[in-house]
This record gives structure tokens, C-alpha cells and sequence, in this order.
């Protein structure tokens, strides 16, 4: 049997959809969180694993001694290998790029966030939310809605790891900040809700530390 070590920070971030697949698809792994509270542990501060890792980046996954890198790479893999995918090569194409919409818009929004002029940043933030997420929610709720699935998923019958992103973006960041978001968006709500009512995602959900980002 498989073993599964997933290493990040300790934060949700781009580690979090695969924390999700491992939830949904009840898989067990070793969820490992690198601090840079424990000097003198080998390997437990990120400049001591950085040179390990295939990028220089994280997260990284380790699956029976090999290890594997790029954060969407890994979800799409457990995705695949957990029954979590599309069903056929046309939807698998449709999923990447739904998951790629998805990160671009995480990614716009951390770009904002921490931006550091202040000028600038009040630009972004307003751009972001006034039009980049409008847009966007905007193709998520067509594409939803003409799935036609009842609990909202973005494709075929059953929850694929397309879902699991979306939601993580939008519930994870997005409602923190304007929680009337989806009252547009009714197919989204749908989703939302189909996801969190998914018992491993609501275990998760529950048991998942609490951490800032």
C-alpha cells in the first residue's frame, strides 16, 4: 500500500487542495508542516529542505521514496489516482483549466494583498474585487449552471477536484471578505453547500488546524 508524506507551511494556500483530495477520497497521509521554530532538527526549517525539493519550491509530495513537486501536478495526481478526475480525456482538459482560472484568481487576489505600495495596492484591491471576481464568478456560475447537475458541480455527475479549488477559494478567502458574495451567483451557493455536506470534507473541515491564510 502507497504511503503519502505532503509537505508545506503551516497554511492552507496552494497545499490545501490536496489536503482536500486526501480528505474526500479517505486516504490516509502524513499532513507535515514545516515551522522554522525547531533549529537544529535536520530538515525541519524550509532553507534546510529548499535545495531537497524539485523546484526549490513547496508543497512537495513523497510517495513511496519519490518526491514530487508543483502544487497543481500533486492535485492532479492524487486526483486521478483517487477516482476524483474527469471521466473521460475532454472533461480531465475542461478540469485543468477550470482549476487554472480558479488559481489565477488566488493568485490576484495574494498579489493585491500583499502588495506593498500602498497607492498601488488600493488599485488592485479595488480592480480585484469590483471587476476580476465579478468576471470570474461569472463564467464558474455558466458553467455550473449548464452542467446541470443538482448540486452544482462544474462537471459531470459527482464531485471532481475542479469543485474542491473553486470552493476553496471562494470559502476559504473570498466570502471572509464580502460574505454576500454568492447571493449572485445561486449554482456557486449550490456547490458550496454540496461540498461542505460531503462527510470527509466536513470532518476536514472540522478537524483542519486553524491558521491565517
Amino acid at each position: 500500500m502507497p504511503t503519502y508524506k505532503l509537505t508545506y507551511f503551516n497554511a492552507r494556500a496552494r497545499a490545501e487542495l490536496c489536503r482536500f483530495v486526501f480528505a474526500q477520497a479517505g486516504v490516509e497521509y502524513e499532513d507535515y508542516r514545516i515551522t522554522d521554530a525547531s533549529p537544529g532538527n535536520p530538515g525541519t526549517t524550509w532553507p534546510e529542505l529548499k535545495p531537497k525539493t524539485p523546484f526549490g519550491k513547496i508543497p512537495v509530495l513523497e510517495v513511496d521514496g519519490e518526491m514530487l513537486g508543483g502544487s497543481t501536478g500533486i492535485a492532479r495526481f492524487l486526483a486521478e489516482r483517487f477516482g476524483l478526475a474527469g471521466s473521460n480525456d475532454i472533461e480531465n482538459a475542461k478540469i485543468w483549466g477550470a482549476i487554472d482560472a480558479a488559481n489565477d484568481l488566488w493568485e490576484k487576489m495574494v498579489r493585491a494583498n500583499f502588495e506593498k505600495d500602498e497607492k498601488r495596492k488600493e488599485e488592485m484591491v479595488k480592480t480585484f474585487g469590483e471587476t476580476t471576481v465579478p468576471e470570474a464568478l461569472k463564467f464558474f456560475e455558466q458553467q455550473a449552471s449548464s452542467n446541470g447537475a443538482p448540486e452544482g458541480w462544474l462537471f459531470g455527475t459527482k464531485v471532481t477536484y475542479a469543485d474542491l479549488e473553486l470552493y476553496i477559494v471562494v470559502a476559504d478567502y473570498l466570502l471572509k471578505k464580502v460574505p454576500t458574495l454568492l447571493d449572485s451567483y445561486p449554482t456557486l451557493a449550490k456547490l458550496k453547500t454540496s461540498v461542505e455536506q460531503l462527510p470527509n470534507i466536513a470532518k476536514w473541515l472540522k478537524e483542519r488546524p486553524e491558521t491565517q491564510y
